[in-house]
């Protein structure tokens, strides 16, 4: 991690449960953080898991769903850091409804805001800085091994809220299709996917009514925290495209 001592990382969703431990092993490793949440305070409570730490912690307030508190959030970074390095695409959020469910409509319009458009909003930002100051940035796309497959229901379980698969399967898209793009576009970045299965107090876990998912065995969000590490520590001429991570044992 020298590389990226005194770097500038961009965690978005950042008082998740991964999010949270992204931000903490990121500063841990002495990069300059900026955990992006709507609630300022709930990032600033991570501070004490970084008590003494190499890094810096800043909580910065911004709704990935809005394009003007994005440009809010980045300018302040860019004026006071200068600009981004790193960009972990963080946030998510899910739904207990199912596709034929009623009324689902709103909340199905909230998870491709958050989890699609909001993820392209603030990587449009970040590369844009990266490409102005002309540095070998990273976007790290946290995705899920729902985004990869899905597994046939079990006869009488509640199925998965077909809406999030969909959006992290449109991520797997989006990711290869940005990775072409910064090729075209001439910007020196890594665009990487990072999809775990389930994870202890993930959303996924949180919302679901599967008895089954329940009893499965699931990541610490440190694991994959510690999968961001490795994926940007590889050199300039290596990309770890995509990493799917699962604990032992994890039939999805």
């Amino acid at each position: 991690m020298e590389r990226w001592v005194g770097k500038v990382a961009v965690v978005t969703g950042a008082t998740g449960g991964v999010g949270s431990s992204i931000v903490v092993e990121l500063v841990k490793a002495g990069m300059i953080v900026c955990g992006l949440a709507r609630r300022k305070d709930k990032v600033e409570a991570l501070r004490v898991n970084v008590v003494g730490a190499k890094g810096q912690l800043n909580a910065v307030e911004c709704d990935i769903t809005s394009e003007a508190s994005v440009s809010t959030a980045f300018t302040w970074i860019e004026k006071t850091f200068g600009g981004i390095d790193v960009l972990v695409n963080n946030a998510a959020t899910t739904s207990k409804f199912l596709l034929l469910d009623n009324n689902n409509i709103k909340d199905f319009r909230t998870m491709l805001d958050t989890n699609i458009i909001g993820l392209i909003i603030c990587t449009k930002q970040a590369l844009k800085m990266m490409k102005a100051r002309d540095v070998s940035g990273v976007v790290v796309n946290i995705n899920s091994i729902l985004g990869h497959k899905l597994n046939t229901c079990v006869p009488g379980t509640k199925p998965v809220n077909g809406m999030y698969p969909a959006c992290k399967f449109a991520m797997t898209a989006i990711t290869e299709c940005l990775r072409q793009e910064v090729m075209y576009f001439e910007i020196a970045a890594k665009i990487m996917n990072i999809s775990p299965g389930l994870v202890e107090n993930d959303i996924v876990t949180a919302n679901s009514d599967n008895d089954l998912v329940t009893l499965m065995p699931r990541l610490a969000p440190a694991e994959v925290a510690k999968a961001v590490i490795f994926a940007i520590c590889t050199p300039d001429n290596v990309l770890i495209q995509d990493i799917i991570i699962k604990p032992g044992g994890e039939f999805l």
